[in-house]
């Protein structure tokens, strides 16, 4: 059974380009090698990470994830066996967003449109990943 974990954190500080495509070269690596995909967004400090794979191998990768003293406030946002992956073929998808962008996610996605009134769909974690993201980073 496929198994799914979303989580948030803040950074110890900012990272650098060069220190975040050196943690995205060795998660990657990793990732591939225990067969697990997933997404990382990042914006000003603000991470939100899906990771999703065999159940075990997913805990195990999040309780690492979650002694890694370049962040902290990890909050658990999502901990179920999933259907079907929702990044069958990233082992790590990545993306740092613009103020721009984040502004831009209120016209990208419906649900941030309607005030956040509807539930998440829980077979797609990811709108609401987006969407607890966009609430978080609003004040950034």
């Amino acid at each position: 059974m496929e198994y799914c974990i979303v989580y948030l954190s803040s950074s110890n500080g900012l990272f650098s380009p060069d220190e975040l495509g050196a943690i995205l070269q060795q998660s990657r690596k990793n990732n591939s090698e225990l067969g697990i995909t997933g997404i990382l967004l990042y914006f000003n400090g603000s991470i939100i990470q899906a990771l999703e794979g065999p159940e075990e191998k997913v805990k195990a990768l999040y309780t690492t994830i979650s002694q890694d003293d370049r962040h902290r406030n990890i909050t658990k946002l999502y901990s179920r066996t999933i259907h079907k992956r929702s990044f069958p073929d990233w082992s790590m998808g990545y993306k740092a967003l613009t103020a721009s962008q984040m502004d831009n996610l209120q016209t990208i996605s419906p649900r941030l449109q309607k005030g956040f009134s509807e539930p998440a769909n829980e077979d797609n974690p990811i709108l609401g990943l987006i969407t607890l993201f966009y609430q978080t980073n609003l004040r950034n």
